[in-house]
């Protein structure tokens, strides 16, 4: 069975029907059910050597009588769950009553049963909760299930935090989910081939790694994060707030979360009730353990009703900061330009001016790297220079298309001003370029790119 955390399962919970919980049930039916357990644990449990005490603390509260008051199914399986945990607490450990279609029930049950599940699933609009940008410039992002199958999701939320200055991640009420969607999510914050965790089971003695990839977006690597955590953050939203406190790489802001690791599956006890049972465990690479019974710590401690608002502030106050660096580290490579146009100035020839040429587009790539510079700062660096230095504009506005290829106004940027430098033959060659990516991408402004390059045919 594929491994996956027990909150994801809430919604499988949510979807049993009352009459299933509130089944009576009799002294047979619990004996049974804990040597099931008996068994389940043995067999799957990624401790086996706490599956022994379970148990036998499981048959001892048997004897002794404390399961004797329960007759329904759903108290039933809340006395077991809290007598399995006594033991190591370990929070994965649940049981309960089993989401069931029997044979006897009509088409109009099932389908009521159906329409409830696709309700509720719909509800959960793919476990995220909120997304915008705030004011300061601030992204937020509040989840509440990381869920599989969301990465899209994920890249379109990611795209509109992008150009934020901080960021803030709200896990408070996140219960966890899938594992491949927690790391995906990691890894917009991390650099890619980063191991972040390790995943040991018990079946088969394996080990899986999990490491940081690329994504289909745009990474966010020095963006400040803050993380929102509380003790109703369960499993994976411990496992990404873990992976980045331990990586540097985000301040937790908020109260201790659950403590909850070892991811796992669920078991059939028997037609009536089902058990989640942690089937491995996970090692962060920094720590050589885990958060499993004590919960990931924030950095900054404050109470649930004032965790947003601090994190606000505290967002604020970095934002500023990586603004005035962002715009520290932009200054520099401006002034780089012109110490080129100097140099260029001092000592013209053929080979200097393709040094500078590469000179330039090396100044723009590291900025476009650093996130500094686009398409559009380029364009605008160069038309800054026509006037005054029209050879110096040319070369920045060369580099545009080198850097952004594809793009129809870099090349008629690149063209006018080749034009206006009189080197009207490589002009009409860079219009003809627009045009071709132009139609290629069905641009709207394809006509006016036509005429212009008809206008200047007719000037050569």
């Amino acid at each position: 069975m594929k491994s996956f955390f027990i909150h994801l399962l809430l919604f499988v919970i949510a979807f049993k029907t009352d009459v299933f919980g509130q089944k009576k049930i009799n002294d047979k039916f619990k004996k049974e059910t804990i040597s099931k357990i008996d068994l389940l644990l043995k067999e799957h449990y990624v401790f086996p050597d706490q599956a022994e005490l379970i148990i036998k603390h499981l048959n001892k509260s048997l004897k002794q009588g404390k399961f004797k008051k329960y007759d329904l199914l759903d108290s039933l399986a809340t006395a077991i769950t809290k007598e399995i945990r006594v033991i190591n607490n370990d929070k994965h450990l649940g049981v309960w009553a089993a989401f069931l279609v029997k044979e006897d029930e009509n088409l109009s049950d099932d389908y009521q049963m159906y329409l409830k599940k696709y309700t509720d699933t719909r509800k959960q609009a793919g476990g995220f909760k909120d997304v915008k940008v705030i004011d300061g410039n601030i992204g937020y992002l509040n989840i509440n299930f990381f869920l599989a199958e969301t990465n899209k999701t994920i890249d379109a939320y990611m795209h509109l935090l992008a150009e934020t200055d901080a960021v803030i991640i709200d896990l408070q009420n996140n219960g966890g989910g899938n594992p491949k969607t927690v790391n995906y999510l990691c890894s917009y914050f991390l650099e890619s081939n980063l191991l972040i965790n390790t995943l040991y089971f018990r079946q088969g003695n394996r080990q899986d790694k999990v490491v940081t990839h690329d994504v289909n977006g745009k990474k966010m690597l020095d963006v400040p994060l803050y993380i929102i955590t509380g003790p109703k953050a369960f499993s994976g939203a411990e496992e990404f707030s873990y992976n980045m406190q331990n990586q540097k790489r985000a301040i937790l802001v908020g109260e201790t979360t659950a403590g909850a690791a070892n991811p796992g599956n669920v078991f059939r006890i028997n037609q009536d009730l089902e058990i989640f049972i942690p089937t491995g465990t996970s090692t962060n690479p920094v720590t050589k353990t885990n958060w499993e019974g004590i919960g990931v710590l924030p950095e900054i401690k404050t109470s649930a009703e004032n965790a947003y608002f601090k994190t606000v502030e505290l967002a604020n106050q970095a934002a500023e900061i990586y603004r005035n660096k962002k715009a520290a580290d932009s200054k520099k490579l401006y002034d780089e330009l012109d110490i080129i146009a100097k140099q260029h100035a001092k000592s013209y020839s053929e080979n200097n001016v393709e040094k500078m040429e590469q000179q330039i587009t090396e100044i723009f790539k590291k900025g476009i790297n650093l996130g500094l510079f686009g398409e559009g700062d380029i364009n605008f660096f160069g038309s800054q220079r026509i006037k005054k230095k029209p050879i110096m504009a040319e070369y920045i506005l060369k580099s545009n298309t080198v850097l952004y290829p594809k793009s129809p106004m870099a090349y008629l940027a690149y063209g006018d001003m080749l034009e206006l430098n009189g080197k009207k033959d490589l002009a009409l060659i860079n219009f003809e370029k627009s045009i071709t990516l132009a139609e290629e991408q069905k641009a709207p402004y394809l006509e006016g790119l036509k005429i212009r390059y008809d206008k200047a045919k007719k000037n050569k």
